[in-house]
């Protein structure tokens, strides 16, 4: 992430996982979407994860509405 780039970060569950990508579902919203790892940071947190992305990233996943 771009210094100074809008940063979308919440608590979400990791339904699926692969080397590269992760399907995470947003905890708050339920909205679901497929992250690269090479652009996130996804944190344990518990049985949950802290994922922090830059708001570009998550819209293109559909973690964010358009």
């Amino acid at each position: 992430m771009s210094a100074g780039a809008d940063v979308y970060t919440r608590t979400v569950k990791v339904l699926d996982a692969y080397e590269r990508a992760a399907l995470v579902r947003d905890n708050d919203t339920g909205r679901e979407g497929w992250i690269s790892l090479a652009h996130a940071d996804l944190s344990p947190a518990g049985p949950l994860h802290v994922l922090t992305v830059s708001v570009e990233v998550a819209r293109d996943a559909g973690l964010l509405p358009n």
